[in-house]
């Protein structure tokens, strides 16, 4: 991915030379990942390196950093992943790690910034991305970014001791004409 900019915030190619020690210490704190799939493993230099090279692969994978735009601080990642060529669609997950920058639209910013990318660029019909359903931050993001719930897989993730249904929702690029469906 070439870089993408936004009012706010510089969009490229999180690479192995971006992983910082606060970027680490984050993905270890479970107020951060705490509602993510990130969660689920203590990382370490090495399980970042890998996560890094594996998460960008041409066409499978692309994992793109976001950086403040004027003092290119890195505040967060979002995963492109499930590339199909043939239905045009992508699947999408965000985290924001930096907790000084929430709550200021960022997430909301940098979701718009990379559909320029998946819709202009790749030419991609749909972007899919799924949240647990007490995540009211991402609820939130998705919401005033524009995407629509299409569905609710019910007790999907296992959380703290209970199951916790799985959001899905999606976005479509606004160049293609949607057709109307009938029942």
């Amino acid at each position: 991915m070439n870089t993408t900019t936004t009012t706010h915030l510089l969009l490229r190619t999180f690479t192995i030379e971006d992983i910082t020690p606060q970027y680490l210490t984050a993905l270890n704190d479970p107020t951060i990942v705490g509602l993510t799939e990130a969660r689920h493993r203590k990382w370490t230099p090495q399980s970042a390196t890998d996560y890094v090279k594996d998460s960008n692969q041409p066409g499978f994978s692309e994992l793109v950093g976001i950086f403040l735009k004027d003092t290119k601080k890195h505040i967060g990642n979002i995963r492109l992943f499930n590339f199909h060529e043939v239905h045009k669609r992508v699947e999408l997950g965000i985290m924001l790690y930096d907790k000084a920058e929430w709550s200021k639209g960022y997430g909301t910013e940098s979701i718009i910034g990379i559909e320029d990318y998946v819709f202009n660029t790749l030419h991609y019909h749909k972007i899919c991305a799924d949240y647990y359903e007490n995540n009211t931050g991402s609820a939130r993001m998705f919401k005033k970014a524009g995407y629509v719930i299409e569905g609710v897989f019910k007790d999907h993730f296992y959380l703290h001791d209970h199951y916790v249904d799985s959001i899905h929702i999606a976005k479509f690029n606004p160049q293609h004409r949607q057709k109307e469906h009938t029942t």
